[in-house]
């Protein structure tokens, strides 16, 4: 194939034109009343393909996440965890149990497109910010709800973070060698999957709208977005009439498994199909391997799976893990070496993607964070800022779209409706940043 696909490809998609391009998603505004990872994920997605996102959170401590890091060792004063998740976002500071704050949080549900929350279900209705009240101020209003188990059945009311998620979506089962305990996806995969998928809902009901005018209530659960991650386990499951058993590295499906090369690093060789295993046995020398196990029946039988694995283990054991991967372009299997998350971070061609995405933040500087994985070429998605602490964007919300002035913002801030930040870990702003020579927070 001629390198100038490619070479048009990598034109196309320039990272250095991405913010000479338009947003898909601006003039849409989003109201996020979420908290911790999968609603404010939802929204942050919103927010790299242009939404104007309004992140609103109690005065004063604001959201639960500002007093969760790794380790509970918090960067410049602010979380690590809620600086990825809040990307792109207005943060302002607003009393919702104060009827001032509920009738200014109406004017800005009238001038606004969706709303994002995950609260226990019920807290929206007891506050009447639910679907229910909202939908009678703006019919065309997209509110989306994400919960562990959702809005009705016998589990609304179910508790839930990810790792109940999980267990409760059989993705814990599932997970892990057969004989052990069964393994937690590392990380958060429950919010992570839980906000794509939720994006996802809202993106397609603004189509929705924009054919009909109708805006909609979408239920979104962590729990069944897991399961659904689980793919073809749930057919076994029903035309077998037996549990799922956990197989750790192996792929019941096709020739796939780990293994650990002559360099000691953890190779992944994987052969789908018949020719994709005849190029892996030829890689290997071992033609008559191939002539024996010709059909994926007979080498997915177990006996077959334990003589092939033994044969590659062998074979990858006296092989650099860089030449396998080199033999594997060449016949055509494919194999990856498990890289680490620094080695990932260093990666030239993620950042030269955007996949790890390197930026000048207005608060805290130069800072990296995961890009968006969805490349558009004529509306691509960006990174411009990270969080901001709590109420940053009171003025600029009040003045620029509702029209308070000076005096009534000083009013609802003495009347305790609108706040700030605290002086506490997690919520304030870098020891050597000064707000007041911002004129955004001063606007």
């Amino acid at each position: 194939m001629s390198n100038s696909f490619f070479e048009w490809a990598n034109e196309l998609f320039s990272r250095e034109k991405i913010f000479e391009k338009p947003e898909a998603l601006k003039g849409i505004r989003v109201l996020d009343v979420s908290q911790v990872l999968i609603g404010p994920e939802t929204a942050s997605l919103l927010a790299d393909f242009g939404a104007e996102v309004i992140k609103i959170e109690p005065p004063g401590m604001g959201e639960l996440l500002r007093s969760v890091d790794l380790w509970s060792r918090f960067w410049r004063n602010n979380s690590v965890g809620v600086m990825w998740v809040q990307r792109n976002k207005y943060f302002f500071g607003l009393n919702l149990k104060h009827p001032k704050g509920k009738a200014i949080f109406y004017e800005l549900v009238k001038r606004s497109d969706v709303i994002v929350e995950n609260y226990v279900p019920g807290v929206m209705e007891r506050l009447e910010i639910s679907y229910k009240h909202l939908s009678e101020i703006n019919p065309r209003l997209i509110y989306i709800s994400i919960s562990g188990f959702g809005q009705w059945g016998e589990r609304w009311n179910w508790p839930s973070w990810d790792a109940a998620g999980q267990a409760a979506s059989g993705a814990s089962a599932v997970s892990g060698y057969e004989g052990r305990i069964p393994m937690k996806l590392p990380y958060y995969p429950g919010d992570m999957l839980g906000g794509a998928a939720a994006f996802m809902a809202v993106v397609a009901a603004l189509y929705h709208r924009e054919k009909t005018g109708e805006g909609q209530y979408i239920d979104v659960t962590q729990a069944e977005n897991l399961a659904r991650h689980l793919s073809f386990i749930w057919s076994y499951v029903s035309m077998k009439g037996e549990d799922w058993k956990r197989t750790g590295n192996k792929d019941v499906s096709m020739v796939a498994n780990a293994f650990k090369s002559k360099d000691g690093k953890i190779v992944t060789i994987s052969a789908i199909s018949s020719e994709h295993f005849e190029g892996l046995c030829k890689a290997m020398g071992k033609e008559e391997l191939f002539e024996k196990y010709s059909d994926l029946v007979s080498r997915l039988k177990p006996e077959a799976r334990e003589e092939i694995d033994n044969e590659i283990k062998g074979w990858v054991e006296n092989q650099e893990a860089d030449k396998i991967i080199e033999l594997s372009a060449e016949y055509g299997f494919s194999a990856g070496i498990a890289r680490n998350s620094m080695e990932v971070y260093e990666d030239e061609h993620l950042r030269e993607r955007g996949t790890v995405w390197m930026y000048n933040d207005p608060v805290f500087g130069d800072m990296v964070h995961a890009g968006n994985p969805i490349k558009l070429s004529e509306t691509p998605a960006r990174v411009k800022w990270t969080v901001h602490p709590v109420g940053y964007h009171n003025r600029y919300i009040l003045k620029s779209i509702l029209g308070f002035t000076d005096e009534e913002i000083r009013e609802l801030e003495e009347e305790k409706v609108i706040g700030y930040w605290v002086d506490f870990f997690g919520r304030t702003p870098p020891p050597e940043f000064d707000p007041q020579k911002d004129p955004l927070f001063r606007w």
